[in-house]
C-alpha cells in the first residue's frame, strides 16, 4: 500500500510538472513585439542615412532573397542566425566592418516586417538599446525608393535558378 500511495505521488507530480500546450502562433508572437518595437518609415530611414548619426542596416531575409534587391549598406543577416552573429567579431570582420555596439542604431528590415519585428524583439532580450524596424519591409522601401536599391548582379548572373521568398513574411 506504502508503494503505491508513492507511486501515485510521483506518477501525479510528473503529470503536473508537464508544460501545458500553448496557443502561441506567429501571428500572435508578432504582434507582441509589434508592442514594443519602434518602427521606422522608408522617408525616415533614408533621414538617418544621409546624417552623421552611426547605424548598421541589416537585411534579416534569407541569402537568396537579399541578392535580388537590398539597400546599399546593409548586411545581410538571416534572421535564423542573428543571434549567433550579432555580437560575434569574425561575422563582421567577414563582412569587412565593425561589431556594433549595443548603443549604436540596428535598423531591421526583411520583405514586408514580420520576420524583422521578431528579430528586432530578440536583438533587445540581447541588451540592444537602440534597434528599429523598417515599416513595410523591403517592399515598402522598394515602392518608396525604387533608384535607392541594390542587387548582386554576380551573385544573380550565377546564383540560385528559383528565387526562395523563405516564407514571404
Amino acid at each position: 500500500m506504502k508503494k503505491l500511495i508513492i507511486y501515485t505521488a510521483c506518477l501525479f507530480g510528473l503529470l503536473s510538472c508537464q508544460t501545458q500546450p500553448s496557443n502561441l502562433t506567429v501571428d500572435l508572437m508578432v504582434e507582441n513585439a509589434s508592442k514594443i518595437i519602434t518602427t521606422v518609415s522608408p522617408t525616415d530611414l533614408m533621414k538617418i542615412m544621409e546624417s552623421e548619426e552611426i547605424f548598421n542596416v541589416i537585411d534579416v531575409r534569407q541569402n537568396t532573397e537579399h541578392y535580388y534587391g537590398f539597400i546599399p549598406g546593409a548586411v545581410n543577416i538571416p534572421r535564423g542566425s542573428i543571434e549567433f552573429n550579432i555580437a560575434t567579431e569574425n561575422f563582421w570582420e567577414t563582412e569587412g566592418l565593425y561589431m556594433p555596439t549595443k548603443e549604436e542604431t540596428l535598423i531591421l528590415y526583411c520583405k514586408k516586417g514580420k520576420r524583422s519585428a521578431l528579430a528586432a524583439q530578440t536583438l533587445m532580450q540581447m541588451g540592444f538599446k537602440k534597434v528599429l524596424v523598417l515599416d513595410g519591409g523591403w517592399k515598402n522601401w522598394e515602392l518608396s525608393f525604387p533608384d535607392f536599391c541594390d542587387k548582386n548582379l554576380e551573385m544573380l548572373a550565377g546564383g540560385p535558378a528559383k528565387h526562395d521568398d523563405g516564407g514571404g513574411c
